[in-house]
């Protein structure tokens, strides 16, 4: 996941992804990941303790990057030799679709963000901000291998999610089975919102109030100005770098600046590096 935003900053600077190529390649080279379970990727390959840890959030962002590269550099080469791990992870995350096609405690360490998103009892069972990423990669998978199977049960999986997820105008993270049935948390977080835009489950067209609450009242003020306490807020890694690409990826060049600058600029000028957390209570020297 990582990787997914620093090989965008390596085009930028040199016009060429030979550092991600290489990086991509990386994850094809071995027959197999003994520490893990088959058909699983690594969280950072080769740089992994083999302890049998591992994020099946990152593996599926795998699928996004691979996806980003071979538009951006038409390099149909690597796809096709990534054919074989994109199917084989395929079939480890279709174990663990319950019988609304949802995934459900998907194994490993299921990871969003650092904030209130990640914490154990809005991760468990259904979490809705993995689904979605899970959708957005099955259609990735289907678009790159021209897959129809995958691409329809991508849009069957984004429906399900919105029945599911939306309370009002917010998505809503999380839910289990309790003792009558299906129970959802009702709890929102910030993070959820920019996951849902992100991964095409939302659209300004069908959730325009939500739109227009992230761009013009989230965002790095928001605490400051007290609103929507009860939405827990994002962190910088991912959530607030979702952010910043939604408002890019619209045209709101002025909203991204303002928000590099309130985002960052305290981190530039107290370190001259990017942060994993808002605060430096972690890694102080990240990628992006």
């Amino acid at each position: 996941c990582d990787s997914y935003f620093t090989s965008g900053v390596e085009r930028v600077l040199t016009g060429e992804s030979v550092l991600e190529r290489a990086f991509l390649e990386n994850f094809m080279l071995p027959d197999r990941f003994s520490h893990l379970p088959e058909g699983m990727l690594p969280m950072c390959y080769p740089g992994d303790h083999n302890n049998g840890n591992f994020i099946p959030n990152w593996a599926m962002w795998f699928v996004l990057e691979l996806e980003k590269y071979v538009e951006n550099t038409g390099d149909r080469k690597l796809a096709e030799q990534a054919k074989d791990r994109v199917f084989r992870l395929l079939s480890y995350f279709r174990e663990y679709e319950n019988e609304l096609g949802l995934l459900e405690d998907p194994g490993g360490w299921v990871f969003l963000e650092w904030s209130r998103a990640n914490d154990p009892d809005l991760v468990k069972g259904v979490n809705f901000p993995t689904n979605m990423l899970y959708a957005r990669m099955l259609l990735a998978g289907g678009k790159l291998y021209e897959n129809t199977e995958n691409i329809q049960k991508a849009e069957k999986l984004r429906e399900t999610i919105r029945k599911r997820s939306i309370r009002g105008v917010f998505f809503t993270d999380q839910e289990h089975r309790g003792r009558s049935g299906w129970e959802n948390s009702g709890e929102s977080t910030e993070v959820c919102q920019y996951y849902a835009f992100f991964t095409g489950i939302a659209t300004k067209e069908e959730d325009g109030r939500l739109w227009e609450i992230l761009v013009k009242e989230f965002g790095p003020q928001r605490r400051e100005r007290g609103l929507y306490p009860e939405i827990a807020g994002a962190n910088a890694f991912i959530g607030n770098y979702l952010r910043v690409e939604l408002l890019y990826e619209n045209g709101l060049y002025e909203a991204v600046l303002q928000n590099i600058k309130d985002y960052f600029l305290p981190m530039a000028e107290k370190t001259g590096t990017l942060w994993e957390h808002e605060k430096p209570t972690g890694s102080c020297n990240h990628g992006f």
